[in-house]
């Protein structure tokens, strides 16, 4: 009895110590240990979605024990096949961060390139993590690749075709619709020929380049100036709207009808004269048509001292065909109290598009009738005399 007593007491020994040595060993054990000590790496929005083209950014964060005050390094396990990306802190690409601990900070993002031939679904990404102690956690990542129809997105002008005159400016109102899952910044351009200046402006400021919103719309103005003397005829402008994934365009119809030039001169080209106070003189005027297109319903006016009268032999002209000239003559009058000096006298040709004014010196002279009429009476006189003094002076 004794024997089995003590052979139970034994037993109940060898349990008791087998119990505490596992206890030890859980408690010592590598993995434990690890359990407590790990570190988390995360992101804030782990599954998102792309369109092909895109560029993407993910800020990389890590937490727990281990990865305070600890050096981490950060790599790309695995990458979708025509997909690149690369870990960045700052301006700079890093393979290695200090991490504080602290889940609130952001330690790095991953910088993600979408390819534009990517196709539809879910593309994983594999990010890992591992600490100087030979820690480690893995960071996975779903991008699901949607398509959007061709010319969604679009650069919409509301009036596409206007006409005038060369030297005209033409404002074109348009529309850019982003309707991408994403930002765009659009850089603009024009194949405008030579001299023609194409401007670009959002919100009254002219700019290059506008950045407009995911599923949002953005209003521009677009300035066409031709050069002053273009020649007439029909022209086509090609803007462009490019952002990294699109490019957008339309195209600006600018019919030109001609020029306008008008000159209003003399048949000699003087533009000065001679006249007397209450006499009329005449002007002979030439009206050119200079440019392309006729000239039609002019009228002549001026502009002439007080007292004075300018009148002309006709005053409207119906037509005046490109290339062409017509004269008309000017009558005009000074005052009765007109002194003798020079005058300004300003003539104007002018229509509906186009005028131009001539100025004239105008001398006014003194009259040399009573003069004349004065000098013929003391020659009367004195041939008078002459006669007297010959018949009666050898009495």
């Amino acid at each position: 009895m004794k024997k089995e007593r003590i052979s139970d007491v034994i037993k109940k020994i060898f349990a008791v110590t087998a119990a505490i040595a596992a206890s030890l060993c859980l408690m010592f054990s590598p993995l434990s240990v690890h359990a407590a000590e790990g570190f988390d790496l995360f992101t804030d929005n782990p599954g998102i979605h792309v369109t092909a083209g895109d560029s993407v950014s993910f800020d990389l964060h890590l937490t727990g024990g281990n990865a305070a005050g600890k050096d981490v390094s950060l790599s790309v396990a695995s990458m979708p096949e025509g997909f690149t990306g690369y870990i960045k802190s700052g301006s700079y690409e890093v393979s290695k961060v200090h991490a504080t601990g602290n889940g609130e900070d952001v330690v790095a993002s991953l910088q993600v390139t979408v390819p534009s031939e990517a196709s539809e679904g879910v593309h994983e990404i594999t990010v890992h993590a591992q600490s100087e102690d030979g820690i480690s956690d893995e960071l996975r990542l779903e991008l699901t690749v949607s398509g959007l129809e061709a010319g969604e997105s679009n650069f919409h002008v509301e009036y596409p075709d206007q006409e005038g005159v060369s030297g005209t400016s033409f404002s074109y109102s348009t529309t850019i619709a982003n309707n991408t899952l994403s930002t765009q910044n659009y850089n603009f351009s024009s194949d405008a020929p030579a001299g023609w200046l194409v401007s670009f402006t959002s919100d009254s400021t002219q700019v290059s380049s506008l950045e407009v919103e995911s599923g949002s719309s953005a209003g521009v103005t677009i300035t066409v100036t031709p050069p002053d003397m273009v020649e007439a005829g029909e022209y086509q402008i090609g803007c462009g709207a490019t952002s990294a994934r699109e490019q957008l365009s339309t195209t600006l119809n600018v019919t030109i009808l001609g020029t306008y030039d008008m000159e209003l001169s003399t048949a000699d080209g003087r533009l000065s004269f001679d006249a007397f106070a209450k006499k009329k003189s005449d002007v002979n005027l030439r009206l050119t048509n200079n440019g392309n297109i006729d000239l039609e319903n002019l009228s002549l006016s001026s502009q002439a001292p007080s007292g004075w009268e300018v009148s002309f032999d006709t005053t409207s002209i119906d037509k005046l065909e490109a290339g062409a000239s017509v004269d008309v003559i000017a009558h005009v009058t000074p005052g009765d109290n007109a002194l003798t000096g020079d005058y300004i006298t300003m003539i104007t040709a002018s229509c509906d598009h186009q005028s131009d004014s001539a100025e004239f010196r105008v001398t006014v002279k003194t009259q040399t009738g009573w003069g004349i009429f004065a000098v013929a009476i003391i020659i009367a006189v004195v041939a008078g005399l002459y006669y007297v003094m010959k018949k009666y002076g050898r009495r």
